[in-house]
């Protein structure tokens, strides 16, 4: 009679239904953190449960820690670069309201480098949709001198000759030969993704050798 009653009450299906989606969902991100703990202990690098403070990422001037609401960032494990400080870690964000909103996710590595000259800019794999919208009058920024760079990246910046002055030869030769990188700069910081969504724990401890690379062959 009790199972009757309750499948007779959708209000409480769905809320039963919820209650154990929402479970779901803090023990596969409680698990996600004890996995990523357990791999920077066996590389020998500080963990953090949290992320860096939204208030410092904010006074980064990096775009993507000024979008949307609720933004938090967890699992935060911390690399030594001769470039500065390197922070790589989990990131999300919540985009509009109620049923047409969306949480977007990012695996990110944050550089420190008060004393690199880094302009404002975003750098993103070319699609066919910014082809399109080139095609139309959309621009972005190219390189003359590196094609293949032009062809596989698209560079956004509100100051162009800034951004000319930041790419040079040897830097843009590293993006051409590691393709497919979501970079954005600000002075004194640069923030690099290898894609929306957050990284696969297997997944990190190539992204922070990358990160490594790249901060020993672009920002010195």
């Amino acid at each position: 009679m009790e199972l009757e009653n309750l499948y007779a009450n959708p209000v409480a299906v769905f809320l039963g239904l919820a209650a154990l989606v929402l479970a779901l969902v803090y023990y596969l991100r409680w698990k996600r953190g004890k996995d990523l703990e357990e791999l920077a202990v066996s590389l020998g690098l500080p963990f953090s449960p949290e992320g860096p403070e939204q208030g410092l990422l904010e006074g980064t001037g990096l775009e993507i820690f000024r979008l949307g609401h609720s933004r938090k960032a967890s699992n935060l494990v911390r690399v030594q670069s001769r470039a500065g400080n390197v922070g790589v870690f989990d990131y999300r964000f919540t985009v509009g309201s109620g049923k047409n909103s969306s949480t977007r996710s990012y695996t990110l590595a944050l550089f420190d480098c008060g004393r690199c000259e880094i302009p404002v800019f975003e750098l993103k794999p070319e699609t066919l949709l910014y082809k399109i919208g080139e095609a139309i009058g959309f621009k972005d920024i190219d390189l003359p001198a590196f094609p293949l760079f032009s062809d596989k990246y698209r560079l956004t910046a509100p100051d162009e000759s800034r951004v000319h002055m930041f790419f040079t030869p040897r830097r843009a030769a590293w993006f051409e030969r590691n393709q497919g990188l979501r970079v954005q700069g600000a002075p004194g910081h640069l923030a690099l993704s290898k894609r929306e969504g957050p990284l696969p724990v297997n997944a990190w401890q190539g992204f922070i050798e990358e990160a490594k690379a790249f901060a020993a062959e672009v920002l010195m």
